[in-house]
């Protein structure tokens, strides 16, 4: 009995990460049950030399071997495996805790402990599965990303050890464990708030880099509209001059008529002041100077104001700083220095960025590859500006579409 219920614990652990981190997905449901039949006979067998000691190696063992299976990073693994057992401690000391509450007993109760756990499990596993319908949600992607959310794990983590170890030797009463969980649900809720508290400011953070990066450039706009103003009135104090000496009308005409002719009114700043958004207007403003200098012809259409579909500054500078980079980048080599970007509202806001790519050695059947992470062309340590528009796309339900159209690549963003 005793192996089993070892096996039964062990089970579930492994179902939570794989409905946590690879979806639910049970195409390597015999082999973690052989890998978790192994590491129960062995906890089994060598626990009385030492349960702690024995329980640390086996579970680094059988993170390895779901590694191995996964054909994922053992690092993110032993996260994300250390994730689902803080989860697992939490369940069996809440539902422990609870048992002490009705019957003054823990130990004696431990068959229904396993039995409420394996419930509660199951529970959040179908939760997590019905979300997923409702919702798009990648824990693997969001660990991978937020490190801190490891230490904070790490942590926790590292006090129900203390906790187990205590509760192992049989040296406390049951009212002390039940103190000591109290105080380890505190530690809990002390580190989430924390994290959050953190995230925000970090968040903070990232808005005030990107309104840092972009005020000069705003600062630069209002110069150039200040600059253009006097030069417009001396324009204006010129065609009065000529009405005040010419003779007649036909000569006013032809005078007028050639000096606006010759008048240059085709500076970058001109073409994007009707634009609404500072964001966007700093960003295409900047865009528009660096493709003039690379002899790229950039056009725009800006329909609507992106701002409205719940995007902050810092999502708008992301998507299409990075989704014109890599336009640039790509068009700087073609035989055709072509870019445009559309952005317009249909059933959701649309942002397109095509740029043209004849010359170029690109392979169709590769272009989804462009929005992982990682992968880039130009070298290592890049390619994580368009895996950084795909994830925030997704956060907001959002589709992204990428093909190649008549030595065109074009980029189609839904969200």
């Amino acid at each position: 009995m005793g192996v089993i219920m070892i096996f039964i614990e062990m089970m579930l652990v492994v179902l939570l990460y794989n409905s946590l981190f690879n979806k639910g997905k049970l195409d390597n449901f015999l082999l973690y049950c052989l890998i978790v039949s192994v590491c129960s006979v062995l906890f089994y067998k060598f626990s009385p030399l030492n349960v702690t000691f024995v329980y640390v190696v086996l579970l680094i063992a059988e993170i390895f071997a779901l590694a191995y299976v996964d054909r994922k990073d053992r690092n993110l693994v032993l996260t994300e495996m250390i994730i689902c057992v803080v989860i697992t401690f939490i369940i069996q000391n809440s539902l422990l805790t609870i048992i002490f509450f009705i019957t003054g007993k823990t130990r004696e109760f431990r068959l229904i402990n396993l039995i409420l756990y394996a419930i509660s499990v199951f529970i959040i596993m179908g939760f997590l599965k019905y979300y997923r319908k409702k919702k798009y949600i990648d824990l693997e992607e969001y660990i991978e990303d937020n490190l801190l959310v490891s230490n904070i794990l790490l942590n926790i983590f590292m006090f129900f050890m203390i906790l187990k170890i205590i509760y192992d030797s049989g040296k406390l009463s049951n009212g002390s464990i039940i103190e000591i969980n109290f105080l380890i649900f505190i530690n809990i809720l002390l580190n989430i708030s924390f994290y959050r508290s953190l995230h925000k400011t970090i968040l903070k953070n990232k808005n005030i880099e990107v309104k840092n990066a972009y005020n000069p450039l705003l600062d630069e706009i209002i110069q150039n509209i200040r600059a253009n103003e006097h030069e417009y009135k001396n324009h204006i104090s010129m065609l009065y001059s000529m009405i005040q000496v010419s003779k007649s009308i036909p000569e006013i005409k032809e005078k007028a008529g050639s000096y606006i002719g010759n008048i240059n009114n085709t500076n970058v700043l001109s073409t994007v002041l009707d634009i609404e958004s500072a964001t966007i207007k700093a960003i295409l403003y900047s865009k528009l100077v660096e493709c003039e200098q690379l002899g790229i012809n950039l056009s725009y259409t800006i329909k609507n104001n992106i701002e409205e579909a719940y995007l902050d500054d810092t999502e708008i500078t992301i998507i299409l700083s990075n989704l014109l980079n890599n336009a640039i980048e790509a068009t700087k080599e073609s035989n055709n220095k072509k870019i445009s970007i559309d952005v317009r509202k249909l059933e959701k806001y649309k942002i397109e960025v095509k740029n043209n790519i004849s010359g170029l050695n690109i392979d169709p059947s590769k272009i989804e590859n462009f929005f992982s992470k990682g992968f880039s062309s130009k070298g290592n340590e890049r390619g994580y500006g368009l895996y950084n528009v795909k994830k925030i796309v997704k956060k907001y339900k959002g589709t992204i579409y990428a093909r190649v159209v008549d030595d065109y690549l074009v980029i189609e963003i839904f969200i």
